[in-house]
């Protein structure tokens, strides 16, 4: 196990630093030496130059709309390929996931996860289609999100059907589950703006109760909410409402395709926590140097996961600010940060000589 059995979020920053440091020096070299296409871009580069401090801001960083552009992969091996959902680009990003890649990410994202709603399996109510998760070789960053939960599963329910085209809630499908679960506490996630839409046009013809331990979790699509004026408060009261539930029950997290496998849920105090085999660094969009707490950028996601890919460094196309380093009154150590969106449209680009592989 690559993950020594500490907390997630239980390292002193110093201790964070040292574990991150040690793994991307391995990272570097291990695609440097697989992929051609990153060893073109990051050359020579190396964290003992004269006059360079070794820190992971210092490592190399690739712009996410390289992996839009090019193939880029550091196995032979590869048995998923992951696609974005392309939203600022007519193409997706595609990431190559080995077997080795794919099991580090289930670990991360089972201790992650389980840090905020409980290790033990529970009943899932999935507000999709179960196609959305099904083929073997090639996944969107929705199923994808759904499949981070997997490992807290118990049992799969899928909720919603196609029609002409848009998600509708299968009321008959929802009941069918309901009976099934009874009164245990369920796990329940849909994208975000599916998720608003279904229990916002919720029918008083079908009440429904859920156990208060059960989980309501989110992730993307605020952009459309946004153009309709819902934020946080109101989709949480919406969801929660429906259900008796808290709005404290409603946990959206961030996530990207890149990086499958480290979700960033919300604490109590509405901020996003760093695991200590990642980090989050937020860089000012007109030079690209590290800002400091409290100053908007784009968010650089780093994660220790990837092996058949070299995505374990990039610049995303989102805003975030760190809010704190350490000493968030939820409890948990290290970085903390909110994000604030989808940057303005451009393309950050790299090198251009890296090379189709």
């Amino acid at each position: 196990m690559f993950l020594p059995d500490v907390s997630p979020f239980g390292l002193a920053p110093e201790a964070h630093r040292e574990f991150l440091q040690a793994q991307l020096r391995e990272l570097l070299e291990h695609h440097r030496a697989s992929c051609p296409g990153y060893a073109r871009f990051v050359g020579e580069w190396s964290e003992n130059t004269p006059g360079r401090a070794a820190t992971p801001e210092d490592y190399p960083f690739l712009p996410v709309t390289l992996f839009k552009e090019y193939d880029l992969s550091s196995t032979h091996d590869a048995v998923l390929s992951l696609r974005s959902s392309a939203t600022t680009s007519a193409l997706p990003s595609r990431i190559f996931v080995d077997r080795p890649t794919r099991n580090r990410q289930s670990l991360s994202a089972n201790r992650i996860l389980g840090d905020f709603v409980g290790g033990g399996r529970r009943p899932y109510l999935v507000f999709d289609v179960a196609d959305t998760v099904r083929g073997t070789a090639s996944m969107s960053a929705k199923g994808a999100a759904i499949l981070s939960l997997a490992h807290l599963a118990s049992e799969f329910h899928f909720v919603a059907r196609q029609e002409e085209g848009e998600l509708i809630l299968d009321e008959e499908a929802l009941r069918r589950a309901l009976e099934t679960i009874g009164d245990q506490p369920f796990l329940a996630y849909g994208f975000t703006y599916v998720l608003y839409q279904l229990h916002e046009r919720w029918s008083a013809a079908f009440p429904v109760a859920a156990h208060p331990d059960s989980i309501f979790l989110h992730s993307g699509g605020w952009k459309r909410l946004a153009h309709i004026a819902v934020d946080k408060p109101r989709f949480n009261d919406t969801i929660a409402g429906v259900w008796g539930l808290r709005p404290a029950n409603v946990l959206d997290f961030y996530g990207v395709v890149e990086q499958v496998g480290v979700p960033y849920p919300d604490c109590s105090a509405g901020l996003k926590h760093v695991p200590y085999w990642a980090d989050v660094i937020i860089r000012r969009s007109d030079t690209l140097e590290p800002a400091p707490v409290g100053e908007p950028g784009l968010i650089q996601l780093v994660s220790c996961l990837p092996l058949s890919a070299p995505n374990h460094s990039v610049l995303t196309e989102d805003l975030g600010e760190l809010a704190l380093l350490d000493g968030c009154p939820c409890g948990r150590r290290g970085k903390a940060f909110v994000f604030r969106g989808r940057a303005p449209r451009s393309e950050l680009r790299g090198c251009s000589d890296v090379p189709r592989t």
